[in-house]
């Protein structure tokens, strides 16, 4: 059997909670994460209409951090949102915050990516407004990412941004410069909006100290990260930002790691690969694949760590990709020769199993009729007898 996130739950996570402290919301996950698709979510059926095959299935738990349910929903965004991109260059930036600040987020995380999504595409809005690097509105997609390839706490934005915007005449103007700022004034100005809202925060009382933090040495940390510098990158441009559209997808549904990635668990001991980016491979450019070996103990809390809180947005657009500049991203769209934007058909796990190359999967392997979803039954038991084949036509 192939080792899976799943497979380590179910075999390690009632040892792992009754010993660590977890928020409610990450015992929710790893339970939903260890059941999906067992009787544990109960079933549905699936069958031939011309009742040839029934076949029980158990539920999908559909947690966005489920590597299980990942597909179907990071396609469906992709496709929107491949529809949605003007058809022009984009560059992808990264903001990256120091590694002073993980306690601060771990006690935080909601109001942290509030104001780390605010301080970032801020700093990106009001530069580009400057008539000395673009004088326009730009398009922006920014995607949080809060993992290493080691799966340790590295929060970032991963943002794309349209070469060029919309000046107030309406007209598509693109930056003065060959890139798209300057580095270094982006690095300035994220960094102080970034510190100055944390400090505000602070201030209202809306952030919570880590107990070995006091509020003084809160702020002597504000203080002594606003004399250093951040890491913040502004590549070459893309031709287009649907490449980069597909590598933040990545990021939106599955959790921190894929299964691709791990090895084996023996003896309380977890193996998987990852690339580490401080040893550059001279051939591809890229980090050299190393194996970690971590306890199962800390493997578990090092990829529950990174499970969203309820209702927290990791992707938004901001700019001509917010739902409140449709009219000016309209007029964006046809410079390009754009139709207006349609919502592509929805992607049905039919369309994935067929684009998958399981095509088989959903149809009668005897008539070839698609099969239908019916008859539920509830969590905590196997599927009961069929008592008999469904009608003609399923609703």
């Amino acid at each position: 059997m192939a080792l899976t996130v799943q497979t380590i739950l179910q075999e390690h996570y009632a040892a792992f909670a009754a010993s660590h402290p977890l928020a409610a919301y990450q015992r929710d996950a790893a339970e939903r994460l260890r059941d999906c698709r067992t009787a544990a979510l109960g079933g549905h059926w699936r069958s031939c209409p011309n009742g040839h095959v029934h076949t029980a299935h158990y539920n999908s738990c559909h947690h966005r951090s489920c590597s299980l349910c990942a597909a179907l929903q990071r396609e469906r965004w992709l496709a929107s949102w491949k529809e949605r991109l003007l058809d022009c260059s984009h560059v992808h930036t990264t903001f990256t915050t120091p590694q002073d600040l993980v306690p601060l987020w771990r006690y935080n995380k909601r109001k942290f990516a509030q104001l780390l999504f605010r301080a970032a595409t801020g700093a990106l809005r009001e530069l580009l407004r400057d008539p000395e690097y673009l004088g326009g509105l730009p398009g922006i997609l920014a995607g949080l990412h809060t993992w290493s390839q080691q799966l340790l706490a590295h929060i970032h934005l991963h943002v794309l941004v349209t070469w060029g915007g919309l000046n107030a005449e309406g007209q598509w103007v693109e930056p003065k410069r060959d890139c798209l700022l300057p580095r270094k004034v982006l690095m300035k100005r994220f960094r102080g909006k970034f510190l100055a809202f944390l400090r505000k925060a602070l201030d209202r009382g809306q952030l919570v100290l880590p107990p070995d933090l006091t509020e003084a040495a809160a702020r002597s940390l504000l203080n002594r990260l606003g004399r250093v510098a951040w890491n913040v990158d502004i590549p070459e441009r893309y031709e287009h930002g649907q490449g980069v559209a597909t590598y933040l997808a990545r990021y939106l549904k599955g959790g921190p790691i894929s299964h691709g990635r791990l090895l084996d668990c023996r003896d309380g001991v977890v193996r998987f690969r990852y690339r580490d980016n401080r040893d550059e491979d001279p051939e591809d450019g890229r980090g050299r694949r190393k194996i970690l070996p971590l306890p199962v103990d800390t493997f578990l809390a090092r990829m529950l760590e990174h499970v969203p809180p309820p209702n927290m947005q990791t992707v938004r657009g901001y700019g001509l990709y917010a739902n409140s500049k449709k009219a000016d991203f309209a007029v964006a769209r046809v410079h390009f020769g754009q139709a207006p934007q349609v919502e592509p058909p929805k992607i049905t796990w039919r369309d994935l199993c067929a684009r998958s190359g399981h095509p088989a999967a959903t149809v009668c392997p005897v008539c070839g009729a698609p099969l239908v979803v019916h008859g539920r039954f509830p969590p905590g038991r196997g599927p009961p007898p069929l008592a008999q084949p469904p009608p003609a036509k399923i609703a």
